[in-house]
């Protein structure tokens, strides 16, 4: 781990996830910031540097895929991003693929979230 704790954007507008995905992180190894629609997300993204991103996939206003879109445009496809979504149809897995960006399903498994984040940031960009 580097000496900071990652630095998280959620996205999600689910009142329940805000509590809960504070306290699967909870420890200090994340650094949450925490946003309820798309527009939020992108000005805090565009405030701060994260380490990753967790975007919910069905938001009002700007959903989880058109912010992920906006993140590629200015960060590329090596920053990683997670849509959080109980969707796992052909067409969703698709745009996910175009997009670069990972998949976090839904029901989320709250007990195994750090560590499966860990390892996704643990891993070199490419």
């Amino acid at each position: 781990m580097s000496n900071r704790p990652w630095r998280i954007l959620v996205a999600d507008d689910d009142p329940t996830a805000a509590l809960l995905f504070p306290a699967a992180l909870a420890g200090g190894e994340f650094e949450l910031t925490l946003v309820d629609n798309g527009l939020d997300a992108l000005t805090a993204f565009r405030r701060q540097a994260f380490d990753m991103a967790l975007l919910d996939v069905e938001m009002p206003g700007l959903d989880g895929m058109a912010v992920c879109a906006a993140i590629r445009q200015s960060h590329g496809d090596a920053f990683p991003v997670l849509l959080v979504t109980g969707r796992h149809d052909a067409e969703f897995l698709a745009r996910a693929q175009t997009l670069a960006a990972g998949h976090l399903g839904k029901p989320v498994a709250w007990a195994a979230l750090a560590s499966m984040l860990r390892s996704r940031l643990a891993r070199p960009p490419g």
